[in-house]
Order: structure tokens, then C-alpha cells, then sequence
């Protein structure tokens, strides 16, 4: 009964938050210089990279950003154990592509795996270099 009535109570924070304007919840993050603007809503993940001539930030857009932009669960999770602004994954500056690959094809703590038919070694390729500055201007 208490779990049921957990799961109920988070449940509706969520939705709560989701729901929530914006401006609401708080100063947006700061911009990283050599990203696309960092999106503050779902929506603005959904774009996020739709814009961008590099693939490896396209993609990221495309297969990363719903969990990894913006209020979103892979930023939550990385909040708690990273510095301070380093919860969007294009904002940090110590991932390399192959930790990004391990991490991607294994999984680590609450991120799941991804397989080859979810995301091509040639995406995840182009993803992780552009995540590991490779890709980057």
C-alpha cells in the first residue's frame, strides 16, 4: 500500500512539473558555446540538433536529448553525482567517445542499454565523437 501511494505521490510531482510554464521553474542553464541552444522544455529537446550541420549532434538530438536536455530523467540523475553544470551531456568536457560508447552499448546505474538495432555503431560513432569534442568546431 505505502509503494502504491508512492508511486501515486511521484507520479503527480511529475506531472506537476511537466505542466509547469517555464519561466516557473526557475533560471534556464547556462548556454554552452559551441552547442545548439540547450532547450529548457520537452519541446526544446525534441528540436534540440534538428538545425545543426554536424550528424553526431543531429543524431544526439534525434536518439539522446529526450532523456539528456532539459527536465528530463538522464539530467536529474546525472545532478546528483556531477558538478554543477554539468548535467547536459554537451556541457561537459570529460567524456571521451569511448566512454561514451562503453556507456551506451553496457549502460551505467539507471541508464539503460542501447543496441545496434537502436542506435548503428556508425550513429553511436558519429554521437560519441561529437560528445567527445572530436565533432566540434
Amino acid at each position: 500500500m505505502i509503494r502504491i501511494f508512492a508511486f501515486v505521490l511521484g507520479l503527480i510531482l511529475a506531472l506537476m512539473l511537466i505542466a509547469m510554464p517555464a519561466d516557473a521553474q526557475g533560471p534556464a542553464a547556462p548556454k554552452s558555446a559551441n552547442a545548439t541552444p540547450i532547450a529548457t522544455t520537452a519541446m526544446g529537446a525534441i528540436l534540440y540538433g534538428a538545425q545543426s550541420a554536424n550528424p553526431g549532434e543531429k543524431l544526439f538530438g534525434q536518439k539522446c536529448a529526450f532523456c539528456h536536455i532539459g527536465p528530463s530523467t538522464g539530467k536529474f540523475m546525472l545532478a546528483r553525482r556531477l558538478p554543477k553544470g554539468q548535467a547536459e551531456l554537451p556541457d561537459r568536457r570529460d567524456l571521451t567517445p569511448d566512454y561514451v560508447k562503453a556507456v551506451v552499448r553496457n549502460g551505467l546505474v539507471n541508464m539503460p542499454t542501447f543496441t545496434r538495432v537502436e542506435l548503428t555503431d556508425r550513429e553511436l560513432g558519429q554521437i560519441a565523437d561529437w560528445l567527445g569534442r572530436k565533432g566540434r568546431k
